[in-house]
């Protein structure tokens, strides 16, 4: 009787990978499951980060935003992603009057590869890496682009690269840094010596066996699918109504643990969520700029009234619609009115050195300073 058994594969913990600079190898695993007749094999999400539940604990979703590609008009409002725009106008008018604090304070919450706010655009697949390791590959629309060429090369060449028994490796180099970044997509070949020819390439050809299937998914005795290392790529994340967005954004922590977080939105088998996208963030549609603009002669206070005020902007990543931010937000007072002396009698104080804009700004929390901007 043998002491060793055979491995167990699949847990609901997943891999995530992200392009990084360099090269990176992976195959494309072909359509499965419940996206098999339809023959998806990859999903565009445009996801929310910055929103945390009431344990300090990162959630994300999908923007509810639905714009008209005809008239260019928003029939479904997505009041995160305004809020993200709000922010941006603010920070560029920062920026032009040279108001450093404020600058260094929005920063912290967008615009910048660190800020707390990003709507993220990426397409998503499943794959599996030279070393085995199967995960969730997500990738910009440039890169999907350059994949999409060399696909469509290889079909005409007669090789179907996402076939279960005759699949190919592809190589996503990435160079560049910020809105310079550029993708390239090659097919994965590997040398080999031939006596009398010397060196040669070749396709490097993937065959997805039964042991392979089964870490990807198995499937139930009613027909439904269990998946274990690959995922159901069309409900990878959560995707609240608009109205729950604004929610979110105006209530935090206790609307993300009623919406996102709650048992009624709960993974079932039919619909069976990933768990959160640890891989990070994409800064390939951040700036190469940001520090410290050149000092006005005279720093301007910090005016909520100003700021709150909405604008027409466009998002500097890819996909991301422009339209007129809600200009409905109440400004909020900069300067809390004095104190009163309760008694006469008392002593009077040594009058303080009152705060400035930026020492006041610096002692608040991201909520307290998003409240006194009016957001």
């Amino acid at each position: 009787m043998s002491l060793f058994g055979k491995a167990k594969f699949g847990n609901k913990s997943r891999n995530w990978f992200k392009l990084k600079d360099g090269e990176g190898i992976f195959r494309i695993l072909p359509p499965m499951g419940d996206l098999r007749e339809d023959g998806r094999w990859s999903v565009f999400y445009s996801i929310h980060y910055g929103y945390k539940n009431s344990e300090d604990e990162m959630r994300t979703f999908v923007s509810p935003l639905v714009k008209n590609r005809k008239t260019k008009m928003v029939e479904v409002r997505d009041a995160a992603l305004e809020r993200i725009e709000s922010l941006k106008a603010q920070l560029d008018k920062a920026k032009k009057d040279g108001n450093t604090e404020l600058v260094e304070q929005l920063l912290k919450m967008v615009g910048g590869k660190k800020s707390r706010f990003n709507l993220d655009n990426n397409h998503y697949m499943n794959v599996v890496d030279l070393q085995g390791n199967i995960g969730i590959l997500k990738i910009r629309h440039r890169a999907k682009l350059a994949l999409d060429a060399q696909i469509d090369k290889l079909r005409k060449n007669g090789i179907e690269p996402l076939d279960p028994e005759n699949g190919r490796y592809f190589v996503f180099t990435r160079s560049g840094m910020g809105m310079d970044t550029t993708y390239q997509v090659t097919v994965y070949k590997k040398k080999l010596q031939v006596q009398g020819v010397g060196e040669v390439e070749q396709d490097f050809v993937h065959t997805i066996d039964d042991e392979f299937a089964r870490r990807c998914l198995v499937q139930n005795k009613d027909g439904s699918y269990t998946y274990k290392e690959a995922a159901r790529l069309d409900t990878l994340f959560k995707k609240p109504t608009a109205e729950e967005v604004e929610r979110i954004v105006k209530e935090g922590a206790k609307a993300v643990d009623e919406i996102l977080d709650t048992k009624a939105t709960a993974a079932s088998p039919q619909q069976e969520y990933a768990t959160e996208d640890y891989s990070g963030l994409e800064d390939d549609d951040t700036p190469n700029v940001i520090a410290n603009p050149a000092p006005a002669a005279a720093a301007p206070t910090f005016d909520a009234e100003a700021y709150a005020a909405g604008q027409l902007m466009t998002h500097g990543g890819e996909g991301i619609p422009e339209y007129p931010l809600d200009k409905t937000a109440a400004p909020v007072a900069t300067t809390p009115a004095p104190a009163t002396v309760a008694t006469m009698a008392a002593p009077k104080a040594a009058p303080s050195t009152p705060k400035t804009t930026a020492q006041t700004v610096a002692e608040q929390t991201d909520e307290e300073f998003l409240k006194s901007l009016g957001l």
